[in-house]
């Protein structure tokens, strides 16, 4: 299935990646390295996590096939150009910085690769420890992911993105967030980081390991509806959305 990838890695990590793009395999290794760290000390992982398999591709049609045939997850074909990274349990299929002119509709920026991965390595710990990340709402594991790789605070998912809509009292419900797929990206972030500011990071941790129907607002003990009101409140706050990330 990987023939003709080089590979390059240790214990830990194993980059596959074609010709040409050894420099982004060594970005990406480095930067697995240095944050899978972080991400396993937020999460109070105990245990040594899995190795992780990354394989750069550097195509569309090599993407979609080893996301169907490696990672055994649907996609249609060919993929939208946004799509560009794909977990599913320890393995990686990442679209190469080098396709990205031709086959993504993003442009290469260090910084944004960067939070892409760490994104994407959440989502791995998040499945790691979920009993069923299936059932898991997409604007929880999104959210999660958007807030602890810091994607808002730079990108399109960005804060002022928020602010502004804040300012025009044009605010989506939990059911709008949890019912479309943009919502999820752009205000789930904001629920994640109410969570841990009002109930603290170990209620972040309790509702990764213990919320097994979807319904993660049942491990904090209070109806969705008196959360959102909270929420809404907390959203006016000063400074509430621009301070630390990540406790």
């Amino acid at each position: 299935m990987l023939n003709g990838y080089l590979a390059l890695g240790n214990a830990q990590f194993e980059i596959r990646y074609g010709e040409g793009d050894h420099r982004f395999a060594q970005e990406v290794f480095g930067i697995l390295s240095q944050e899978l760290p972080s991400l396993t000390d937020y999460f109070l992982l105990q245990e040594l996590f899995p190795k992780v398999r990354v394989v750069l591709v550097i195509n569309r049609n090599e993407y979609d096939r080893l996301v169907r045939e490696l990672l055994r997850v649907e996609v249609e074909g060919p993929s939208s150009p946004y799509r560009i990274a794909q977990p599913q349990r320890t393995d990686m299929v990442v679209l190469s910085p080098s396709a990205y002119e031709s086959h993504s509709v993003y442009h290469y920026d260090p910084g944004e690769f960067r939070r892409l991965l760490i994104h994407e390595l959440v989502h791995m710990l998040e499945e790691h420890l979920s009993p069923d990340i299936e059932a898991n709402p997409r604007w929880w594991s999104e959210g999660l992911a958007v807030y602890l790789s810091e994607q808002w605070r730079y990108e399109d998912v960005s804060v002022k993105t928020v602010l502004a809509a804040i300012a025009k009292n044009n605010i989506p419900g939990f059911s709008q967030i949890e019912a479309e797929n943009r919502q999820a990206y752009d205000w789930g972030w904001t629920i994640v980081r109410f969570i841990e500011s009002s109930y603290g990071k170990e209620m972040i941790l309790r509702m990764v390991r213990e919320s097994t129907d979807g319904n993660v607002f049942s491990v904090i003990g209070e109806t969705a509806e008196v959360l959102e009101k909270k929420w809404r409140e907390w959203l006016f706050e000063k400074e509430s959305l621009t301070g630390q990330a990540g406790g």
